[in-house]
């Protein structure tokens, strides 16, 4: 396992008591990553598969085996996830619903939405990736070849927040921006 620790991105004044670590093994069997989270205020509202999780208080890997598409999992803070591939924001297709389901997610914070907490919270979220989830690319997952770049957001939490394990020079807060992936 590898430990990656996230930097804040995008803001004028960064915030306190956010702190992302994730700790990313990449093996033939599939991804797994466990992150632990401190972070000032908490949204969990989405429940649905491929539902807008990134509004909630989210944990996001994009990754690439061939340098060329890329998938997205985007995992909310109590397991919900949204997960796609394509070449670029634009031409995704989502994974289906039965796919999604092979993602294993455990949560300290349970696997239910609660809404808002206004307040302080740490919780540390596990995912494990199986290589079946890998449809587009056969089901292999070959480490040596895994470039991408992990991400943390909540876009409609009381303390909106982007991070990013790497840069990513643009303008506004995207994370679809594979041209800025690196070697995990």
């Amino acid at each position: 396992m590898t430990l990656y620790f996230l930097k804040q991105a995008w803001a004028e004044r960064p915030l306190e008591d956010l702190e992302v670590s994730c700790d990313l093994e990449a093996a033939e069997e599939g991804i797994s990553a466990t992150f632990r989270i401190t972070e000032p205020s908490v949204r969990s509202v989405y429940s649905e598969i491929n539902s807008r999780v990134y509004e909630d208080s989210c944990s996001e890997l994009f990754f690439s085996f061939d340098g060329k598409s890329y998938y997205n999992f985007e995992i909310s803070c109590t397991g919900c996830i949204l997960a796609e591939y394509g070449k670029n924001r634009y031409e995704r297709v989502l994974l289906d619903p039965e796919t999604i389901e092979k993602i294993t997610v455990s949560s300290t914070l349970g696997n239910r939405p609660f809404g808002i907490k206004n307040e302080k919270t740490s919780y540390t979220l596990s995912v494990t990736i199986p290589k079946e989830v890998f449809v587009f690319n056969g089901g292999r997952t070959d480490p040596a070849s895994l470039t991408g770049n992990i991400y943390k957001c909540a876009d409609r939490s009381p303390s909106p927040h982007y991070m990013t394990l790497f840069e990513i020079k643009s303008e506004r807060p995207d994370f679809h921006r594979p041209e800025f992936f690196k070697k995990l």
